[in-house]
C-alpha cells in the first residue's frame, strides 16, 4: 500500500466511523480528506457517495458515485444501482455482475442465517407447495435445474422430492455453502444469462427462487429456461412485485415486475401458466415483501387446466408467509 493511500484508508475509517455514530457532516469533510489523500481510490469515492445520501445531498452523491464509475468500470460496489434509485440513470435491464457476484460472495457465511431467521424468507417452501401436485406427472428420472442456488436454500426443501439437483449461481462462495451439503449432482459458477453446458441437457424442473430479482427485462432468460425443459416441464419461479410497467427498482436494490409483463414474456418463450399465486415472500424492516409464485409448462396446457384470466389469484396467508392459501378477487 503506498502512503498516499495508507494516509486516505486511515482517514476514511475515521469518516465511515463518525458516519456509523451519526456526526455525517463531519464524516463528509473527513472522507474528502481521504480522497484528497488519494485522488485515485474508488472505494472511498463510494464512501462519500453514501454519506452525501444520508446527508440529503443527492447531487453530491450523484457526483462521487460517477467518480467511482470513472475508476472502477465493472462497477463491483454497485454504484450505477445507486444512481438508478437516485433517477440520474435510466433504468437498467439488470444488475450489474460484478457487483452481483461480490454482494454475496461477502454475504455467503451469514447468507442463511440472515434469510431464514431475520427476514423470515420462505419462497423455497412456497416453490414447493406451488408444485407438489404436478410433481408425479412429471417425467422420471426427476432431472430439477436450481437458478441462482445460492447456499442450497432450495435444494432443502426439494431434495427428498426430486432425482436430481443441478445449480448454477455467479458468486463462487454461496456455491461452496452449496457444494457442502452434498445434495446436488453439478454446481457451475455462471451467469444465467450465459449459461454454460449443465450435467443434463434438458430438465423436467427448473426452479428460480428470489434469482430473477436481479434481472429487469426476463424476456431472453425465460427462452434460456424453456430451451432446457423437457416437454411437458415445468418452470418455477419467485418474484417480487411491481405497479409499475414493465419493471422498476426497489429501495431493496431487487427489480419489481408488474404482473402483465411477465405473463407476456412466458407466452413468448412457451411457456403456459399453470398456477399464479401470490403471497409474502419474506420480510424487510418489519414490512412483508409480496411477490408471485408462478409455475409454467412447456407444452400446451393438458386437459382440466383453466385460464388464468379466468380464474382468482391465490394469495399465501400475509401473516403466517405460508400455509393456508385464500382466494383473492
Amino acid at each position: 500500500m503506498s502512503n498516499d493511500r495508507l494516509s486516505a484508508s486511515r482517514r476514511l475509517d475515521v469518516a465511515l466511523a463518525m458516519a456509523a455514530r451519526g456526526d455525517i457532516e463531519a464524516a463528509i469533510e473527513v472522507a474528502t480528506a481521504a480522497i484528497e489523500a488519494d485522488s485515485e481510490w474508488d472505494e472511498a469515492y463510494f464512501a462519500l457517495g453514501e454519506m452525501h445520501e444520508k446527508a440529503g445531498q443527492g447531487e453530491q452523491a450523484v457526483e462521487a458515485y460517477r467518480q467511482y464509475l470513472m475508476r472502477d468500470e465493472t462497477d463491483r460496489m454497485g454504484a450505477e444501482v445507486r444512481l438508478m434509485l437516485l433517477g440520474a440513470v435510466a433504468m437498467r435491464d439488470r444488475l450489474p455482475p460484478e457487483y452481483v457476484r461480490a454482494l454475496f460472495d461477502d454475504y455467503a457465511p451469514r447468507f442463511e442465517r440472515s434469510l431464514r431467521d431475520k427476514l423470515i424468507y420462505r419462497a423455497p417452501e412456497l416453490m414447493y407447495e406451488a408444485v407438489r401436485t404436478l410433481l408425479a406427472d412429471l417425467p422420471r428420472p426427476l432431472e430439477v435445474l436450481d437458478l441462482g442456488c445460492g447456499t442450497g436454500l432450495v435444494a432443502d426443501v426439494f431434495a427428498g422430492q426430486v432425482d436430481v439437483l443441478d445449480g448454477v449461481d455467479l458468486s463462487p462462495r454461496m456455491l461452496n455453502r452449496a457444494r457442502a451439503k452434498g445434495m446436488y449432482r453439478d454446481l457451475r459458477e455462471a451467469d444465467i444469462t450465459a449459461m454454460p453446458d449443465m450435467a443434463t441437457a434438458q430438465y423436467g424442473m427448473v426452479i428460480a427462487a428470489d434469482v430473477l430479482n436481479y434481472l429487469g427485462d426476463l424476456e431472453g432468460v425465460l427462452a434460456m429456461i424453456r430451451s432446457r425443459l423437457v416437454a411437458g416441464g415445468i418452470l418455477v419461479m419467485s418474484l417480487e412485485e411491481g405497479d409499475i410497467y414493465p419493471f422498476d427498482l426497489g429501495p431493496g436494490q431487487r427489480f419489481r415486475h408488474h404482473p402483465d409483463i411477465i405473463f407476456d414474456w412466458l407466452k413468448k418463450a412457451g411457456l403456459e401458466v399453470v398456477s399464479n399465486q401470490q403471497g409474502v415472500l419474506r420480510q424487510e424492516k418489519g414490512v412483508s415483501v409480496m411477490g408471485r409464485i408462478v409455475v409454467a409448462r412447456s407444452a400446451p396446457v393438458l386437459s382440466g387446466l383453466v385460464d388464468l384470466a379466468d380464474t382468482p389469484s391465490l394469495a399465501t396467508d400475509a401473516e403466517a408467509g405460508i400455509g393456508v392459501s385464500v382466494l383473492l378477487h
